[in-house]
């Protein structure tokens, strides 16, 4: 009897530890953030990079810059994402360029792809 209970004891402990780990999710995420030093009076620059990946392997990488100074400001943002198995991808960008007599223009570019085996 004693062996039994043990025994049911044993397969419960064993079938609620893979039903935990079922459900830990591994996403992940770097991110970097850089500020560059003020080189002029009046001017400022930022950037900052992230790259992650989800609980399916799928990649991405996003960028963003900003520059400003005396003759305007200047911001764009990059992404891109990659299947795990490298069957799609995509990628954007976006620019936007202001100067300082109010005039701006605006850049928005978007690329997608997928592979199938023929």
């Amino acid at each position: 009897m004693m062996k039994h209970l043990l025994a049911s004891a044993a397969a419960l402990a064993m079938m609620m530890g893979v039903a935990c780990a079922q459900s830990v999710s591994s996403d992940s995420s770097i991110s970097t953030q850089s500020t560059t030093s003020v080189p002029e009076v009046g001017t400022y620059d930022s950037h900052s990079t992230q790259r992650s990946s989800d609980s399916n392997g799928n990649a991405s990488d996003k960028s963003q810059s900003y520059h400003s100074g005396a003759y305007g400001s200047d911001s764009s943002s990059n992404s891109r994402s990659i299947s795990q198995d490298g069957s799609a991808s995509s990628a954007s960008q976006k620019r936007q360029i202001a100067s300082p007599d109010g005039s701006s223009s605006y850049e928005k570019s978007t690329t997608s792809t997928t592979t199938t085996d023929k």
